[in-house]
Formats: structure tokens, C-alpha cells, sequence
């Protein structure tokens, strides 16, 4: 029987074999959750699910979905990949589908842990997972929004949110979309609930501990235009962390290494759990699909700082080796070397989610947004890119974006950040307005037929 992706009921501990269904085919045996412990595997069974080594997947090319899509990128090569279809804004109903899939159904794994974790006998020792798993849901449900809905600052006229999956479902009900504010409201009061529980504010890698719901609620409230209480938890991150920036001496190690001084939230890939050909490291390498470039104007951008280590991030392979006709010429981002000791490098780097200094530069953005003083954390964050920085006294709102696009190219951010501030992303002959249906992906068509009508289509 047929059933809706939201409400599936995955089993958790042995999640290969929940995925080997027909896509929105029902799993009918919940997992068997009876004590902390299974909750815990619970908890990785739902990471699992939504970074499934597969294409179209926050862990492979929907991690650089808004840099393909953004002011900066350029294609080595078309090698027929979805890279290539993500930067020219050509997919389609008929290809969405893994994107959605994935992610509602690792929500439904957190509705199902949720549930069970409310009868079991240890309170005190679940409350933890608890809140993770809030902390989990606000975050799949903010990927799914900022993929298949507008940003509620972008001045978009679509003012259709996602389905929201706030538990498990009986097996007919047939989901609507939420309004764009409550799609936010319920994003930000899930990051609220696990900062609120006080727990988890030890370091916890590949994990979204208190730290990390603070951080990605500073976005979401960014995103929703709410820039008072997003200065006020970015600047709690900066001040009360246990995470520090990169300095210049370590900056350019760190793409290579798992829980880096920065990196507050990241998928973990492994030799064995990885998206292979579809990572992000294959698309940025010039034996590999190379369908993720930097501009030859970015490159130069970036070295005209040499001083500035992020001129490092990039590299010029725009000669081949002789005799090497695989090799695919080009400007690429360094940020996906893969793990250190990894096998085949290329497919092994953890996505990172979010960082430090995406707090230092939501604190800089928001309070330019209300008036305060944004030169502080601008420089704050160049202090430590920039051999001998001297201090500005003021900066504007373009200094700001040109601090983003420097710092967090490759970590699908940039297009975002253009049309959530009402600005176009130009690129190659294209211009796309942030009211441009194409800023938004199309629902899945299998979704679409499925609903008999009640689950409305995002507008081209």
C-alpha cells in the first residue's frame, strides 16, 4: 500500500533495508525502542537515513546545491551529472524525489523515536536523545524549506511553506502545506525545544548537541528575518562555545579533519558510508565529474588577498598533466580533500553544516539589520583569515556578503544569502530574481499524483 513519505515509520536499526522499499512503499514494523540504548541507535538510524549514500542527498549534491546555483560557480565540465542540472536550474518534477525522500523519511524516524521514548521507564537518560532529536527535526525540516520553498525575506509571491511532520501519522492521512511563517515558526520552536532542554552542551561530532540547535536556530531566524534573536544566539555561540576559529595556521588543514576547532554541526562520511561518485569531492576534482567549479573572476578575487588564507581554498588546475585526457581543466575548491586516512578521498569529506564563522557572520548581518555595529565581527572573523589585518571602523551591507561568499563558498550557502536578501544571482547569461520560480524546486510528481490534489505544486 501506497503511503506518504512523512509518515513512514523506518525501521531504525536496520535502516539498508527500511531504503531497499519501492520509494513511499509503507514499512510496517516500527522499531523495537525499549530502553536507552535502542534509542540511542534510534538517534544514528536517523542520521543514517538522511545522508543515505545516494544521490540528490544533503551529503552529496544538495551539499553544494546553492553554490552550484550561485554567483560564483562555473561547470569544468558536463558530465551529464545532477551538478550540472542543479546549476542550470533544469531539474524537474521527475527528479526531485531522492531529495524529498530522504529527508522526510529520517523525520519520520525521529517522529517514531520521539513517540517511543515517551514510555520508557529511564526519563532521566532519554531526555538527552530527546533533544537531539528536536534539534533533528528542526534541522531535515529547514533543509526541506530552503530547498522546496522560498525564503520568507526573498520577497517571493509563493508563500507556500512544506508539509510539516510533527508526529506519526495514521497510514491515510494525506499532508497539506504549511504557510511559509509556520513553516519557520515550526523550525525555530524545534531548535528552541533542545536549547531549552539545557542538555547535551558538551562537543558531540557528527551530532546536533545544544550548540548546534543555538546555530542553526541563528540561521533559521536570520532566514525568517528575525534579526534581533538571530544576533542574540549568535553572538551566545561566539561568547560561550566551546568552539574556536581558525586561525591562519590551521585553516587549510582543517578540511581534512573530523571535529575541527569550527565546525559545530557536520555529516560524517566514511570509507564504507559515503555517496561515492555523487560527493562532493568527486564533483570538485578534475579527474572526477568536475561539475563544480570556481569562476575564473572568483579565483582571481580570491588571490588578489594572497595575505588572506582562504586565497588558499582554491586551487588552478587550468593546465593538464601531458598526456592526461581525464583531466577536466579548471578553478576548484579545495574544501573537500576528504578525510584524513580515507581510501578514496574524493568521495570521504564530512559535510559540514554549520561553522563559527557562520555565527560571527549571521552576528555581523544581523546587526547591521538593526542598527548596531557590524564592523565588530567582520573584524573579529579577518583577524584570524588575514596575515597583518588592520581593524575598519565600519563596514556595509556589500562587505558583509563578500565576507560570506569568501568564507563559505563550497558549503551551500551563497545562493541563499542572495535571494533571501532580495538580490539576483547572475550568472553565464542567467538571472534569477529571488521571485523566480526557479529558486524554489519542484515537489516531487510522485508526491503530487499521490495526494489527489491536496498537496499544491510549487509554481515555475
Amino acid at each position: 500500500m501506497k503511503k506518504f513519505i512523512y509518515i513512514l515509520p523506518l525501521l531504525l536499526a536496520s535502516a539498508c533495508d527500511a531504503l531497499d522499499q519501492e520509494p513511499s512503499t509503507a514499512v510496517t514494523t516500527d522499531a523495537a525502542i525499549t530502553s536507552v540504548d535502542d534509542l540511542a541507535t534510534a538517534v544514528n538510524g536517523a542520521y543514517y537515513v538522511a545522508t543515505y549514500g545516494t544521490m540528490l542527498t544533503v551529503a552529496s549534491e544538495m551539499a553544494i546545491y546553492a553554490d552550484l546555483a550561485g554567483p560564483d560557480s562555473y561547470q569544468p565540465a558536463s558530465s551529464g551529472q545532477n551538478a550540472s542540472r542543479l546549476a542550470q536550474f533544469s531539474l524537474t518534477a521527475n527528479d526531485t524525489y531522492n531529495i524529498y525522500y530522504y529527508l522526510y523519511a529520517a523525520i519520520a524516524s525521529v517522529n517514531n523515536a520521539i513517540e517511543k521514548a515517551a514510555l520508557l521507564e529511564d526519563a532521566e537518560g532519554a531526555a538527552p536523545y530527546v533533544a537531539e532529536l528536536y534539534a533533528m527535526r528542526g534541522l531535515f525540516h529547514f533543509h526541506l524549506a530552503t530547498y522546496f520553498a522560498p525564503i520568507p525575506t526573498s520577497g517571493n509571491s509563493n508563500h507556500m511553506g512544506i508539509v510539516l511532520s510533527d508526529r506519526v501519522f495514521d497510514v491515510d492521512y494525506i499532508g497539506e502545506r504549511a504557510s511559509l511563517t509556520d513553516t519557520y515558526d515550526f523550525i525555530i520552536s524545534d531548535f528552541t525545544r533542545a536549547v531549552d532542554s539545557g542538555l547535551n552542551k558538551d562537543r558531540n561530532t557528527g551530532h546536533m548537541n545544544y550548540w548546534a540547535a543555538l546555530a542553526l536556530r541563528a540561521r533559521a531566524n536570520l532566514y525568517a528575518g528575525n534579526y534581533q534573536a538571530a544576533l542574540k544566539d549568535a553572538v551566545q555561540l561566539i561568547e560561550e562555545s566551546p568552539y574556536r576559529l581558525y586561525t591562519t595556521g590551521n585553516y587549510m588543514k582543517s578540511w581534512s579533519q573530523e571535529g575541527a576547532d569550527e565546525v559545530i554541526m557536520e555529516y560524517l562520511q566514511t570509507d564504507t558510508y559515503n555517496p561515492q561518485r555523487y560527493a562532493p569531492g568527486y564533483y570538485t576534482s578534475p579527474r572526477g565529474y568536475s561539475e563544480y567549479g570556481v569562476s575564473p573572476q572568483f579565483y582571481e578575487w580570491l588571490q588578489s588577498d594572497p595575505d588572506d588564507v582562504r586565497s588558499q581554498a582554491v586551487a588552478d588546475y587550468s593546465v593538464a598533466p601531458s598526456g592526461d585526457p581525464d583531466y577536466n581543466t579548471g578553478y576548484y575548491p579545495l574544501k573537500y580533500p576528504g578525510n584524513a586516512g580515507a581510501s578514496v578521498p574524493a568521495y570521504t569529506s564530512n559535510i559540514r553544516v554549520f561553522r563559527l564563522s557562520e555565527a560571527v557572520l549571521i552576528a555581523a548581518e544581523a546587526a547591521y539589520r538593526t542598527g548596531a555595529d557590524a564592523s565588530v565581527y567582520i573584524n573579529m572573523l579577518r583577524r584570524n583569515r588575514i596575515d597583518g589585518y588592520q581593524d575598519v571602523a565600519s563596514v556595509t551591507f556589500e562587505d558583509i556578503l563578500n565576507e560570506r561568499r569568501k568564507e563559505l563558498f563550497a558549503e551551500g550557502q551563497i545562493a541563499f544569502d542572495y535571494w533571501r536578501n532580495g538580490l539576483p544571482v547572475v550568472r553565464d547569461g542567467l538571472t534569477i530574481k529571488p521571485q523566480d520560480g526557479r529558486t524554489v524546486l519542484q515537489l516531487p510528481k510522485e508526491e503530487i499524483d499521490m495526494s489527489k490534489g491536496k498537496l499544491v505544486q510549487n509554481p515555475l
